[in-house]
């Protein structure tokens, strides 16, 4: 079913605004249930950690954080995002409630796209509230390289687990292969470095 899906999505024409439009609202009603259904098949066995909260950075992509949210399963999800990104949030969540997983409170926060300090004041005012109610992630996926690597940077200082979530791009198409996603979790540093920093 994903396969046939994903070929008539592909053989859709886009060389107008309206086809293009046409095209991305397949993939999102058509091709991303679909997605997800075989991206939780892929996790269910690897015995994921519990997790209260979740922090996210958004970027003009909210379907692979949709996926990272519906696997991990957190109780509350903080999206960081920008003025330009923040409409997506809606999308993200009429996602999640369609496919059941509306138990996840979703919270949201505007920061800089460039400057890390609000990623950084957000990610430490949400640990200081988060920190005894369980365990808490990042997810790196989207937003700019500044907004994924501060929140990289802060998950480590404070020693949360960080996952993205991988896939082949396709670029003539603006999207991943569907069915290609994996979530990916990235070690912290901290065992390497004692190795070989005295």
């Amino acid at each position: 079913m994903l396969k046939e899906k994903t070929d008539i999505w592909k053989k859709m024409p886009r060389n107008t605004l309206v086809e293009l439009v046409a095209a991305d609202a397949f993939f999102d009603a058509e091709l991303m249930p679909l997605s997800l259904q075989g991206f939780l098949e892929k996790h269910e066995k690897l015995n994921l950690p519990q997790y209260y909260g979740m922090v996210l950075t958004l970027g003009t992509s909210w379907q692979p954080l949709a996926l990272s949210i519906a696997t991990l399963k957190p109780q509350k999800a903080l999206l960081l995002c920008t003025e330009s990104t923040l409409p997506l949030i809606s999308n993200l969540e009429k996602f999640l409630n369609k496919n059941g997983k509306n138990e996840i409170q979703i919270e949201y926060a505007i920061v800089s796209r460039s400057d890390v300090d609000s990623i950084y004041t957000q990610m430490a005012e949400h640990y200081k509230l988060w920190q005894d109610k369980g365990k808490i992630c990042v997810d790196i996926t989207g937003g700019t390289k500044a907004m994924a690597s501060g929140a990289a940077m802060m998950a480590a200082v404070l020693g949360l687990d960080i996952y993205y979530v991988e896939s082949k791009y396709l670029p003539l198409y603006r999207r991943p292969e569907p069915g290609s996603e994996y979530l990916k979790k990235i070690e912290n540093p901290q065992k390497y470095i004692r190795s070989y920093v005295k």
